[in-house]
């Protein structure tokens, strides 16, 4: 089985998420020994004789077509940065609308999701646009949600931040396809020229596993463990992630047998855990530190998931 997967350039695009991607899908050919990736890059400039395209930082790339030969593919690579808030390309806008309605895939490079959100492709799904790009982005479209993720995925949509964000999220889109064993080798043929610790490669290959058995999943369980002193109500986590509370009970139910509230608080009590082993820190700001009301609350809490009172780690 081979992917077809079709990239577009926007003038000034940003040039390490087109290299990355090209590269992920290069590398997972090669790792799986077979062509699952066929990859075709097209311009998507307003002049459709210009089919070479300048990144960015001044990197011209030639292009196989121009979008108004576009062709029939399975996923879209949509790659922008600099003028995406002002590009405005009819073609490209009905092309979007088409592929998209047709049950097609678009994955947003750096700023693609302001092309995406001006064709009306993202109505109904939430994004993650470039941390300087945020604002704008909230400016021009109020009513899409913008989630802090590295990348989100939303109704066949993905989107993230940008740089080095995209290859996180085309080893999700891989794994969709060909499983974790496939991305984790791929993974190694990038870190003999990234310094990443054991517990940074450990903890994305955990949200990546994650994301492939559900994509509210990993969203939901990312956004826990990065909010443990203020945690969120389930209602609003919910609404980040664009999920319904019905929906992700669901969800948690299946893949890990528990409540969100209950999986929230179990990310809380084994960081209190940590602390109360690792530090000096009195009880009481441990408590605070992990989103408890009070010490005696944790206390009850950590006796009924450890056995024990936090008093007799120390």
């Amino acid at each position: 089985m081979t992917i077809n997967v079709s990239i577009i350039l926007m003038p000034g695009f940003a040039l390490t998420s087109f290299s990355l991607t090209v590269e992920a899908f290069s590398v997972a050919n090669l790792v799986h020994e077979s062509e699952i990736y066929n990859c075709s890059i097209f311009s998507g400039s307003i002049d459709p004789s210009e089919k070479c395209v300048v990144s960015s930082n001044g990197v011209p790339i030639m292009a196989d077509k121009h979008i108004i030969d576009f062709d029939k593919t399975d996923i879209i690579c949509l790659c922008a940065y600099k003028s995406a808030p002002t590009y405005e390309y009819d073609v490209l806008s009905k092309l979007l609308r088409k592929h998209y309605s047709s049950g097609g895939e678009i994955a947003s490079l750096s700023s693609g999701c302001f092309i995406l959100a001006k064709s009306g492709v993202l109505k109904h799904s939430t994004c993650t646009v470039t941390d300087e790009q945020k604002s704008i982005f909230q400016e021009l479209y109020p009513k899409i949600t913008v989630l802090d993720n590295l990348y989100t995925v939303s109704n066949r949509l993905y989107t993230c931040k940008g740089g080095t964000t995209a290859l996180d999220m085309m080893m999700y889109i891989i794994g969709l396809r060909f499983g974790t064993e496939l991305t984790q080798q791929i993974s190694s043929q990038f870190q003999a020229d990234r310094v990443r610790t054991l517990e940074e490669i450990n903890k994305s290959n955990k949200y990546l596993a994650l994301r492939i058995k559900s994509p509210a999943l990993g969203a939901a369980i990312e956004l826990m463990e990065s909010n443990i002193e203020q945690p969120y109500s389930i209602e609003s986590l919910c609404e980040m992630i664009g999920c319904s509370v019905r929906r992700l009970e669901m969800i948690f139910k299946k893949f890990l047998g528990i409540t969100p509230n209950k999986k929230y608080l179990y990310i809380r009590l084994k960081h209190a855990y940590k602390l109360i082993e690792e530090t000096n820190l009195p009880i009481s700001e441990i408590s605070n530190a992990c989103g408890f009301s009070s010490h005696s609350y944790m206390g009850q809490c950590f006796k009924n998931r450890y056995g024990i009172y936090p008093s007799s780690l120390r």
